[in-house]
């Protein structure tokens, strides 16, 4: 391009979309717009729609960030919830731009849809021109992009703001992304900046924990109540108190100037006979050239770290589901299964599952539908031994109007068409019916199938994961399940192992309670030796679903900060009397909780490692009645 076709496209470009501030004019956004058109050769009138990756090359890109993308979703969801109401889509990206964390409003994407704001999409300022995403990437700061700001005219409605997420060493790991197609200003965006900040700063955080546990971590604050970590920066020590790894914030608390922080002894910083305050279990306040600051040690697997606000949960799941990063933890086998999981679930391959009650196998489907860029209403799952034999074949494939005796004068679309261009979960398909089996076989094989009544087929096109705690080939072998059904699943098996013969047993403790934490926003209190050797003995026949529901009996019992055997469920062992034992057992493992908790069935469930509506079912049969 010549100089003179050069001028007239930037001019062009000014025009179209003017930028909005006159400092920015001389800064980021003037010198993106000089680098669309003299670097990239793009003209403001003619950039197209972002491109988006297929399932599978999307599931190429998570897999290295993939513990920050698990780690990430309840703050991701937590921003969304705050900024919904505004029409905003929160975006989570890796260092290339392609957008794979995603949350919006199905009425929002559509609008979205149009300006290629999509899960998968790839914003670079190469392709898309000056854009927040691929700004904050090359700068490696929050910014926003206001509207006329961008460079191409069909973004001149979108307003974006993006916070950096920081990985090892300080180096870039995501960016964080909110987009609205509201008409915005500067003004409403610089507020916003300081909430996406806050929000990334939470994942970088929590990032950085998983990187380091079983390390001394030092926890850097401006308040000195450590309550929320959107507020604090970390650094990872080793036994002699050099620097190991530290996140950017703390980098520029402690050492200013720019010297790199990581391989310093902390006694750089200042006297070692200060820090020995903070590692004798004190907090410690320094005045700084950066300024006051609050120090807290959190030695290894002893203290546990403070926790933000509590979560909200998506209503339409089980709250006693565990989360994926505490399915995986430290077991390097899970880790391996899950990865595989993953993969075959991008290129569209049926993934059974088989674990024991409460390993989390209906987390994990879930997570995986998540991981493949499913949108969360389009994950159906089905208990196949929750349904009587007569109804399942109506509730998966659908009835028409008064197709039998009974059936709604409405008809029934069905699970499989409900999941179609998604997920669909069987879960204790081992318990499906053998006639059923057949018809689902034909599915997965056609890709088609006729509803009850109708008279013609439907096409359906759904991922599968299939889970069961029955051993599925001695199913078989009985006869009671069909062998090429059971080969077309087996193939692709992830084994969920019993909580008991987990080696990371301890570290999913402690997470459990950091979780009961955050569930009604407390720090984490400390465990004692004797209450953590309780819990390593104990059998866990509910696995993490009953350690999920012990953990938090146990932080809402304990009043001085830690946990010791006098706040666990008292004792243990009444859940294996309630699952394992005698009816007699049981009546007497029931009564004993509902007395204990003044008859508060939710209490006495959560006591007993049981749901409630289970605790209410195992009442009804037992005829157990409140005295009086």
């Amino acid at each position: 391009m010549d100089k003179a076709s050069h001028s007239n496209v930037l001019r062009a470009a000014a025009v179209l979309a003017p930028i909005q501030d006159e400092v920015m004019e001389r800064g980021s956004v003037a010198a993106s717009r000089e680098r669309c058109v003299s670097l990239h050769g793009l003209n403001p009138e003619r950039v197209g729609r972002p491109g988006v990756l297929t399932a599978v090359e999307i599931q190429d890109h998570r897999e290295p960030i993939a513990d920050l993308l698990s780690l990430s979703q309840g703050e991701v969801q937590r921003l969304f919830e705050l900024l919904a109401e505004q029409d905003y889509v929160v975006m989570l990206t890796d260092p290339q731009g392609v957008a794979l964390g995603f949350r919006s409003t199905e009425l929002v994407l559509d609008a979205c849809s149009n300006a290629g704001v999509l899960p998968g999409s790839i914003w670079s300022e190469e392709m898309q021109g000056t854009n927040g995403i691929a700004l904050c990437i090359r700068e490696q700061r929050a910014l926003s992009v206001v509207m006329q700001d961008h460079f191409a005219s069909s973004l001149a409605s979108v307003s974006c703001t993006v916070a950096p997420v920081f990985g090892a060493g300080g180096q870039f790991a995501a960016a964080l992304n909110v987009t609205t197609l509201r008409a915005s200003d500067r003004a409403t965006q610089a507020v916003v900046r300081q909430v996406v900040i806050a929000s990334a700063r939470r994942i970088e955080n929590l990032y950085f924990d998983r990187r380091n546990v079983g390390q001394t971590i030092l926890r850097v604050s401006r308040h000195g109540d450590f309550c929320d970590a959107a507020v604090e920066s970390r650094v990872a020590l080793d036994s002699s108190g050099r620097v190991l790894d530290a996140t950017p914030l703390a980098q520029r608390i402690l050492l200013p100037a720019g010297a790199p922080l990581i391989g310093r002894p902390l006694s750089d910083v200042c006297g070692m006979d200060q820090w020995q305050k903070a590692f004798d279990g004190r907090d410690l306040v320094l005045q700084l050239a950066s300024g006051q600051h609050f120090f807290r040690v959190e030695q290894p697997r002893r203290q546990l770290q403070a926790v933000s606000a509590p979560e909200k949960l998506d209503r339409t799941f089980d709250i006693s589901q565990p989360a994926v990063e505490e399915i995986i933890g430290d077991d390097p086998a899970v880790g391996e299964a899950v990865s595989m999981a993953r993969r075959l679930m991008a290129h569209q391959v049926p993934v059974f599952v088989h674990g024991e009650t409460g390993t989390g196998k209906s987390a994990l489907a879930r997570a995986l539908h998540v991981d493949a860029g499913g949108r969360p209403d389009k994950f159906v799952g089905i208990n196949c031994a929750a349904i009587s034999a007569e109804l399942i074949e109506s509730e998966l494939f659908g009835y028409r109007p008064g197709a039998f005796t009974g059936a709604s004068r409405h008809g029934s679309r069905g699970r499989l068409l409900e999941a179609n261009g998604g997920t669909l979960f069987l879960d204790e398909i081992g318990d499906m019916p053998f006639g059923l089996q057949t018809r689902l076989l034909q599915v997965l094989s056609d890709g088609e199938f006729t509803p009850v009544g109708a008279t013609r087929p439907v096409q359906v096109r759904f991922a599968l994961i299939a889970a069961s705690l029955h051993d599925v080939a001695q199913l078989v072998r009985e006869g009671r399940f069909r062998e090429d059904l059971y080969f077309r699943l087996a193939g692709a098996t992830v084994r969920l192992p019993a909580l008991r013969r987990r080696d990371d047993l301890e570290q999913l403790i402690e997470r459990a309670v950091i979780g009961a934490s955050q569930r009604v926003g407390r720090r984490a209190p400390l465990l004692t030796v004797a209450a953590m050797k309780a819990l390593l003995a104990h059998g866990w026949p509910g696995n993490l679903r009953e350690l999920h529901h012990a953990m938090r009996f146990a932080v809402a019992m304990d009043s001085d900060g830690k946990i010791d055997l006098a706040d666990l469920p008292p004792p243990l062992g009444q859940r294996g009397a309630l699952r394992d034992g005698s009816p007699t057992g049981r009546r007497a493992a029931i009564e004993a909780a509902l007395q204990r908790c003044g008859w508060n069935v939710s209490e006495a469930a959560i006591s007993l490692g049981v749901s409630r509506a289970t605790l209410h079912r195992r009442i009804r049969d037992l005829g157990i009645a409140r005295p009086g």
